[in-house]
């Protein structure tokens, strides 16, 4: 007894194992060519399994499921046939086989496959719709069956009750026969997924383009273009309004029944011209200075004043100007020059004499005598403006010099001593004096020479001379 426990030990293992092993196969189906076959496995995956017992298939088909699905206990596995072509339909997927020799059409090739069409639904064959009665010669690499979405179609004031699968309202229009233009608008959009519009029944509205004549950018032509409103046709037509364009008619009238549109290209430019603002002069007295001498206390500067003038052009042609104002940009800044105040008493030696003065400046001299006055008609006249009669020693002077300096004693170089006397019309020439002789003594005189101003100084010097 001792003997036999030993060796039961080690079988009793051995059938422990074996029990464990035969516990954990797990059963699963495989259908194929229309037969069922049971296998007990332990593979990991659908393609183990099949690598297992041998089973192999031609073709671009895939077993359902897929060959990387995990194996579940009693679970059906699809294998395809060598010819076999997949068929999605409501939810699942079966296998028919293609003749080897001749054709089969699409509903032949369902009946075969246990699949019998509905009103509502559509085959389709490598993505594309065809008639159930559609004979094919090539074996498709997949089919499908879809049942057909409801939708209203607006169309040019109509609506229609179609129905078609899709998937994309593109699609659903083209099945059901609908002819659209380039340039119609579909709304929404043929790329959107029907069963994403969320809208029981669905609606789909064509906007039908129409033919129309744009003059733009110096050129005609012809275009088709959708749209409610002038605006919206030329946008779809490449014709958008930007900036200050406008249209005739405009944006947002409707189309005009001839379809004829002109778009006007406008644009606006800002000139900006400048122009001097003149400065002003202004003087002021500096008691630095000596009399009749000056200095620049302030240069004078131009302003500049900046106009804005708005240009508006119109297909390339200027239609209007718009002052827009004026701004200074500089102001101007006043010239300012400083005259001397300060007297200063100097002497002069003369054949006659030494005389003190306050005041020494060029003049143009002339003469005249009694009878010598340079008027028309000649006439002879004896006595002054101041009353003295006409003599040497006695100068004229242009009024405004008169009625500073008349009766004030003077020095002429080349002339003498002399006393303000008479006034006159002188030469164009900066500062005029005119020398009296009587006329059997007359010197004529035409040139430069220095006056002086002689003391006592007066009480109100006249600090510019006029």
């Amino acid at each position: 007894m001792k003997n036999l426990k030993i060796i039961s030990a080690p079988l009793l293992s051995v059938f422990l194992v074996l029990a464990v092993y035969l516990v954990s196969l797990k059963p699963v189906f495989l259908h194929q060519n229309g037969e069922w076959k049971r296998v007990l496995t332990h593979a990991s995956s659908v393609a183990v399994l099949l690598r297992e017992t041998g089973i192999t298939w031609e073709g671009s088909a895939q077993t359902v499921p897929g060959p990387d699905s995990p194996i579940r206990w009693g679970m059906t596995i699809e294998v395809p046939s060598g010819r076999a072509i997949p068929v999605e339909v409501r939810g699942e997927t079966r296998y028919v086989t293609f003749p080897e020799e001749e054709g089969a059409s699409l509903r032949s090739l369902l009946t075969t496959a246990g699949i019998e069409l509905e009103d509502a639904e559509w085959v389709f064959a490598d993505g594309v719709a065809l008639p159930p009665d559609t004979v094919l010669t090539v074996p498709p690499r997949r089919m499908e069956v879809r049942s057909a979405v409801e939708f209203l179609l607006l169309d040019g004031g109509e609506t229609k009750r179609l129905s078609a699968p899709g998937p994309t309202v593109g699609e659903a229009l083209w099945q059901a026969g609908v002819t659209l233009y380039a340039a119609d608008v579909v709304l929404p959009v043929p790329s959107t997924k029907l069963e994403s519009i969320g809208q029981t029944p669905v609606v789909i509205e064509i906007v039908r383009s129409r033919m129309l004549t744009i003059r733009a950018d110096g050129k005609e032509a012809g275009f088709r273009s959708a749209g409610k409103t002038v605006g919206e046709a030329l946008a779809r037509a490449g014709f958008a309004l930007t900036g200050l364009d406008y249209s005739i008619p405009a944006e947002a009238d409707p189309l005009p029944p001839d379809g004829r549109i002109r778009v006007v290209r406008v644009r606006e430019e800002i000139l900006r011209e400048q122009s001097q603002i003149p400065f002003e002069r202004d003087t002021q007295p500096d008691a630095e200075l000596e009399l009749d001498q000056t200095k620049v206390i302030q240069p004078g500067a131009f302003g500049i004043l900046e106009s804005v003038v708005r240009v508006r052009w119109e297909d390339g042609r200027e239609v209007r100007r718009t002052s827009e104002g004026q701004h200074v940009l500089l102001e101007p800044q006043t010239r300012i020059i400083g005259y001397g105040t300060r007297v200063v008493l100097r002497t002069v030696s003369t054949p006659e004499g030494t005389f003190e003065y306050y005041r020494a400046i060029t003049v143009y001299a002339t003469s005249y005598s009694p009878c010598r006055l340079g008027v028309t008609p000649p006439r002879c006249s004896y006595v002054t403006r101041s009353g003295m009669a006409m003599q040497k020693g006695l100068i004229a002077m242009v009024n405004s010099w008169y009625l500073l300096f008349h009766g004030q004693p003077v020095y002429v170089e080349g002339y003498g001593p002399a006393t303000v006397a008479d006034s006159g019309l002188g030469p164009n020439a900066p500062y005029w004096i005119d020398l009296a002789y009587l006329d059997d003594e007359y010197i004529g005189w035409h040139s430069f020479t220095t006056l002086y101003f002689l003391s006592p100084v007066p009480a109100n010097v006249p600090w510019i001379l006029p």
